[in-house]
Parts: C-alpha cells; sequence; structure tokens
C-alpha cells in the first residue's frame, strides 16, 4: 500500500522490509500493473510488481498482510494454485520478461 505523499520507490523499500525483512538494494524493472476488479474479491486494488534486487535474510515481519515468504530456485518454483490472486500471472509476466498491464 502507497501511504499518503509516498511515491513508489520509497514505497517498495518500505513493503519489502514489512513483509519480508530484506533490504532494497536497487529496482531492476517493472513487471507489471495489475487492475483487474477480480483480482481480490475483498477490495479492487491496483497492484504494481517490480523486479528488485534485495538482500538479506527472508523474514516475515507483518504477518497481518503475508503469512510465508521464501525463495524458490526455478525449477522448485509454486503451481499456480499455491499462490493467491494473481500472483501467478505476475510470476509468469517476470519470467517472460514482459511488462504487463491488466
Amino acid at each position: 500500500m502507497v501511504k499518503w505523499r509516498e511515491d513508489l520507490p520509497t514505497t517498495l523499500k518500505r513493503e519489502l522490509a514489512e513483509e519480508t525483512g530484506l533490504d532494497l538494494v536497487s529496482i531492476q524493472r517493472l513487471v507489471g500493473v495489475y487492475s483487474s476488479p477480480e483480482r481480490d474479491s475483498r477490495v479492487h486494488s491496483i497492484c504494481v510488481v517490480v523486479a528488485v534486487q534485495a538482500k538479506g535474510n527472508i523474514l516475515v515481519q507483518d504477518t497481518g498482510e503475508i503469512s510465508e515468504a521464501k525463495a524458490f530456485s526455478l525449477d522448485t518454483l509454486p503451481k499456480k494454485e499455491q499462490l493467491s490472486y494473481d500472483n501467478f500471472q505476475q510470476l509468469q509476466d517476470y519470467l517472460n520478461s514482459s511488462t504487463a498491464v491488466a
């Protein structure tokens, strides 16, 4: 969530730290902007997905927003049914090096 009077780079740094415990090193590229009303049954939200370089140890900080975070090798990525919302599409867009507006 972008806080009032906060720009996206600041939001990325804060959200990454809050949800994974990782520190932002650099922003690599925009993966996509996802805005379908069907992406989240709780609220109509817009999700901006950005590939980043990060460092540190993964440790969930905000259990109210995220239940688990971990790293995967390409051959152990979760299946579509194991991911929430439209996260599988976001992952596919990242892996395909595409930029989506959906």
